[in-house]
């Protein structure tokens, strides 16, 4: 730990950080030693740059010198001294021009409870491309629910009061929920996702999800994907509507495909020829694409296997189809090389919070020095 200015000697701390490519005019040699200014500041930056780095540095215990008030830039990086009116989403908005990326400057100061007067560092470039470090691999878990009730007693049903102990245990915890764009961006290796990431999907399309879980998941700051069969949207009261699909969707919810009919398209049907199995695939996979774009006004790009089972034909027309990613309900989490037409995902079956914390496994430990 940092106790003071003279803890750790600038110059020999930048010299042991040299190959994270971090230079700036205020370490060159001499500079230090002729003013003390300089010198108190240069610990200032590197405390909390360490804190960057490894995390076990305290700096919000180290003052800035009296009178400076611009924070020290290089490529990689900001430290800048936190004003009342900061917060980390105003923050990620000014720096970054988007309120979203707030994780960014979360992740990077994870031991501060962000006060006025505090120093954070706010990365400009990040670094673990694919969530790798030393220690493991990062790895994303997918819930998947059915529907919801007052009471539950089906498997496939969460109950309204267990289903808002589950998000608030995410909410407390630290988790982030994020959107299957999201996803597909790491997995694409186009960008990373925040660490304890974790996504929420329903599947079918019952009404319970709009009237119970929505209220719910806009209560602690979340979305969700929902996959859709078409031939169930709007067939009865239990059922989700396009009305109600369509306001989900201004609320920032996915709308994805679960086929027409929700038939096993792993199987063919009693009597039915190669050409007619394919037929069927042809009309579950791409008509309920068709008409999900349409009425919703959308690209549909991720799709859920009925079932959640796949084959090599479903998941290839599926792929020709124009889908970008398909899950299906084989447990287990996802890290940056797991196949996006094969995404694992975990449902949420008993009604047990040890067993629902169990499955929000993020990260995996991997000796890879």
């Amino acid at each position: 730990m940092i106790a003071g200015y003279t803890a750790v000697a600038p110059e020999s701390f930048f010299n042991g950080f040299a190959g994270y490519g971090i230079r700036h005019k205020l370490f060159r040699k001499g500079k230090l030693k002729k003013n003390r200014r300089l010198k108190k500041l240069a610990a200032v930056i590197l405390g909390s740059l360490l804190m960057y780095l490894n995390g076990c540095v305290a700096i919000n215990k180290v003052e800035l010198i009296s009178g400076h008030s611009k924070p020290f830039r290089s490529e990689d990086y900001i430290i800048y001294r936190l004003l009342p009116q900061d917060s980390p989403a105003s923050l990620a908005q000014k720096f970054f021009g988007d309120s979203k990326k707030a994780w960014i400057i979360e992740d990077a100061n994870e031991k501060h409870d962000f006060v006025t007067g505090q120093y954070i560092v706010i990365p400009l470039v990040l670094r673990g491309k694919g969530g790798i470090s030393s220690e493991g691999v990062q790895s994303i878990p997918i819930l998947c629910y059915h529907r919801f009730g007052n009471n539950c007693e089906s498997p496939l049903c969460v109950s309204k009061d267990l289903f808002d102990q589950q998000m608030k245990f995410l909410k407390t915890n630290g988790y982030r929920v994020i959107t299957p764009e999201d996803l597909l961006a790491y997995l694409e290796h186009r960008q990373l996702v925040p660490k304890n990431a974790v996504m929420i999907t329903c599947d079918d399309g019952y009404r319970s999800f709009y009237t119970i879980a929505f209220p719910i998941l806009k209560k602690y700051g979340f979305t969700a994907t929902m996959f859709v069969y078409t031939d169930f949207v709007g067939v009865s009261d239990k059922a989700i509507s396009w009305d109600e699909l369509r306001d989900l969707k201004a609320h920032g919810f996915t709308i994805g495909s679960h086929t027409v009919a929700h038939s096993d398209l792993t199987k063919k049907d009693d009597n039915e020829s190669d050409e007619a199995y394919k037929r069927r695939l042809r009309r579950e996979i791409f008509n309920s694409k068709h008409l999900i774009d349409i009425k919703l006004n959308q690209e549909t790009l991720f799709f859920a296997y009925p079932f959640g089972r796949a084959n090599i034909e479903s998941m290839s027309m599926v792929r020709q189809a124009g889908y970008k990613m398909a899950v299906t309900v084989q447990r287990g989490a996802n890290p940056f090389f797991a196949n996006p037409y094969m995404l694992r995902r975990d449902q949420v079956l008993k009604k047990d919070m040890n067993i629902f914390k169990s499955r929000l496994k993020t990260f995996y430990p991997l000796p890879l020095r």
